[in-house]
């Protein structure tokens, strides 16, 4: 299973497909004996799963797919998940566990994630106790910060530092010093109270990768982000220091619903710096984050902020990201910003 039931378990998913088109994909699972066999990932929801039709000895579950759809899922067989045994591909879904990927004949991501020519230095910063991981070119002086959350994946999943450089050396983005910095508690720091976080953002971590890198003291120089609750956070830091966070904010998959009333509001986007550029990369197949989502752009749109977006037939996971970080990197940094 997925981010959504680590995340938060008690979310409600309301279907949205009616307004997605597509093929019918059929997936089947051979099981005679089984009693009752289920379809359960990204199309349905991981915690809301359909149920599929014997058909003699299989279990058939169709499903409406565009061509440039991915989903994620699994067979629950009398309560047993298990993987498609008829589909060899598979992926770590870096939430535990693999699952069974079906991708349309048209998804094509484009995550230029290899090892660059001069890649960026990486530097670990021991700060009150947390680790902040710095990717940085040779010279630093004067270069914007963007900085991610939840900082381990980024790395490691979405190998960001590569994404960056390969996008700087081909001249699609502009050179950036990157920033991963973790919480402590995720659920706790991001969502529940995150005043321990944005204190020890804005006071410790940002102050620790200037002095070490030389990059800007510009606010407008300061870009964050995050995926999830990573995005929630980095909305709530340039609206509550638009002083200090004034470049853009990547919110991929934003988790507004599950934040404090108001983060989206004509008020709180109002609170942002004029200069703060919004990039929102989100899925068709996030439920309650579709939803959430799709309202926070009807605000900005009501309130004439301008603002970036992409979204894909996805769901809720580190591909979908991955596939949609470019974009909003070539968004908020173009290579000609001044």
């Amino acid at each position: 299973m997925v981010a959504l039931l680590a995340l938060a378990p008690l979310w409600l998913f309301a279907p949205i497909h009616d307004s997605i088109s597509g093929d019918t994909v059929e997936f089947k699972v051979t099981a005679p004996s089984a009693q009752k066999v289920l379809f359960a990932g990204t199309y349905t929801s991981w915690d809301r799963p359909g149920v599929m039709t014997k058909k003699g000895d299989d279990w058939v579950f169709e499903a409406q797919l565009p061509k440039d759809a991915r989903i994620e899922y699994k067979f629950i067989v009398d309560g047993k998940w298990i993987l498609d045994p008829k589909n060899p591909v598979k992926m770590d879904s870096h939430f535990g566990g693999d699952n069974s990927v079906w991708e349309g004949p048209e998804y094509k991501p484009y995550v230029p994630d290899g090892d660059p020519k001069h890649p960026l230095k990486r530097t670990v910063l021991k700060v009150d106790g947390r680790e902040v991981v710095v990717f940085a070119p040779e010279q630093s002086q004067g270069l914007p910060i963007l900085a991610y959350g939840d900082g381990n994946n980024y790395e490691s999943v979405g190998k960001v530092q590569n994404v960056v450089e390969n996008l700087v050396e081909a001249h699609k983005m502009h050179a950036v010093v990157i920033a991963l910095i973790e919480p402590k508690d995720r659920m706790a720091e991001y969502w529940k109270d995150s005043a321990a976080y944005e204190k020890f953002f804005v006071e410790q971590a940002l102050p620790a990768v200037r002095a070490m890198t030389s990059a800007s003291q510009k606010p407008e120089d300061v870009f964050v982000g995050g995926s999830s609750l990573g995005g929630t956070i980095a909305l709530r830091l340039a609206e509550h220091f638009p002083w200090l966070i004034a470049g853009g904010v990547h919110s991929q998959s934003g988790a507004f619903q599950v934040d404090e009333p108001g983060l989206t509001t004509k008020e709180a986007f109002g609170k942002l710096a004029k200069t703060t550029r919004l990039f929102l990369d989100y899925g068709t197949f996030e439920y309650e984050l579709t939803i959430a989502n799709d309202n926070a752009k009807k605000t900005l749109k009501s309130i004439h902020k301008p603002f970036g977006t992409r979204v894909t037939h996805e769901g809720h996971n580190w591909p979908a990201w991955r596939n949609r970080m470019v974009a909003g990197l070539m968004y908020l940094l173009p290579p000609g910003r001044k």
